[in-house]
């Protein structure tokens, strides 16, 4: 959290320093230097935005005991670069163990949970140990499993212990709120006083918007925690889990052994860390002996929200996107890229979760019949299945790619307007 304080106070420090050459194209479109913002402003601004949106919204899950810093920063940097490329995912990620924190905070009641508690025991709060040896992370179907045994005694940690834990607090977190919805604010009196908006702001505006639902979500969420609670056996040979790498979800069934096979072969490896984000790890994703839970691990039994999160997602994406149409590029081929882009971005979306659920239902035609039904059903759901999971995610990945790095060019060309900062006084009586 210090280090979005420090860079956002940088960013304003930037912004006010005057020994350096100011931008040629702000000064000959102001007349008041007191009421103009430079390119750099405009690029510090969206910046700090889009990193209090990603780099500090992220709630990871606890890294494993011998994970160096630079591991779990490697990996932490590499979900922020998955966040800028599809930050609907973040939202189905945060929104899936939303949904499971609640369960067990409800199914263990009883013993005091909290919502809190679902998600530090899905985050791999709670680590086996026998004796002074760490065994293995304890998922919350396996912590309740031994505990029925009378293998472990049930874990009695309480909300404000594990809060202490977090190194995110109301201020902390509220600050983010504010500096995000402060550049929320901005953007409509800009669009209020029709100044224009640069298509950088409308990419973080984008991530800023999405970003009140995914802070909503993981409120409760411990942030950065590094180290889990520690739970003893008081019986020996437990059993260790035994479960494999699975994706849950609508065509589970349809694409299951061929994600598995072709990931083995390294076909899918460069979308699968995005198809985990999406999709999850649900009670089948723990590894065998593992010391943390997986990345995007989110429990069990909420697959069925891939669609109703994806696409209102993808809609508020596209639609702030799309508020570029009617602008005016220096160039018809930066204008059809840009909407290109946008159309593939809103709309590809609603493709996927179709072809899925068209997977889903040849799946079930294929366990019902047999013979040539059989045959041609397991054709379709496999070929559905490749173009769900496969092709359109690359597809979608490349055009959000395209118009990350189209915003900074587009920054090159930009209308006189853009750099007259918003009068607030006409926003506020007065005399």
């Amino acid at each position: 959290m210090s280090v979005a304080l420090a860079l956002y106070y940088f960013s304003r420090w930037l912004g006010s320093v005057q020994a350096l050459p100011f931008d040629k194209r702000a000064i000959s479109a102001c007349t008041d230097l007191n009421n103009c913002r430079t390119t750099s402003d405009i690029v510090w601004s969206c910046l700090t935005t889009t990193f209090s949106c990603t780099w500090v919204a992220i709630h990871p899950n606890i890294p494993a005991p011998y994970e160096s810093s630079f591991e779990i920063g490697l990996r932490r940097l590499g979900v922020v670069i998955m966040a800028l490329i599809a930050p609907e995912l973040v939202i189905m990620w945060a929104m899936r163990q939303w949904i499971v924190a609640r369960r067990l905070a409800k199914e263990q009641r009883a013993k005091g949970w909290t919502q809190t508690h679902g998600f530090f025991a899905l985050m791999g709060g709670f680590m086996l140990f026998d004796g002074d040896k760490p065994l293995y992370t304890l998922s919350p179907e396996k912590l309740d499993e031994l505990s029925r045994a009378r293998k472990i005694v049930f874990p009695k940690i309480t909300k404000k212990e594990i809060e202490d834990k977090s190194k995110g607090d109301v201020l902390s977190k509220g600050f983010v709120i504010v500096q995000t919805g402060w550049f929320v604010l901005q953007c409509i009196a800009r669009g209020v006083e029709r100044l224009p908006i640069t298509e950088l702001e409308l990419v973080t505006l984008a991530f800023a918007v999405l970003n009140f639902t995914t802070y909503a979500l993981w409120w409760n969420k411990p942030l950065n925690v590094d180290c889990p609670f520690s739970v003893y056996l008081v019986c020996e040979n437990s059993d260790q889990p035994n479960d494999k790498d699975r994706i849950p979800g609508m065509f589970k069934r349809a694409t299951q052994s061929m994600i598995e096979t072709w990931h083995k072969k390294c076909l899918f490896l460069p979308i699968m860390p995005f198809l985990n984000m999406g999709l999850g790890h649900g009670k089948d994703g723990m590894v065998t002996g593992a010391k943390k839970v997986p990345s995007f691990y989110s429990g069990d039994g909420n697959g069925n929200i891939i669609g109703s999160i994806l696409l209102p997602s993808a809609a508020v994406i596209g639609a702030i996107h799309g508020i570029a149409w009617s602008f005016q590029f220096p160039s018809q081929s930066k204008e059809i890229l840009w909407r290109t882009c946008y159309l593939i971005i809103t709309f590809l979306p609603v493709s996927l979760v179709s072809f899925a659920k068209l997977a889903a239902v040849f799946a079930d035609v294929l366990d019902r019949r047999g013979g040539v039904a059989a045959y041609v059903s397991r054709i379709f759901a496999i070929g559905l299945a490749v173009v769900a999971v496969a092709v359109f995610p690359i597809i979608y990945i490349v055009a959000r790619v395209i118009l990350l790095v189209e915003a900074f060019v587009l920054l090159k060309s930009l209308p006189p307007g853009a750099f007259q900062t918003v009068q607030w006084t006409t926003f506020i009586p007065h005399v």
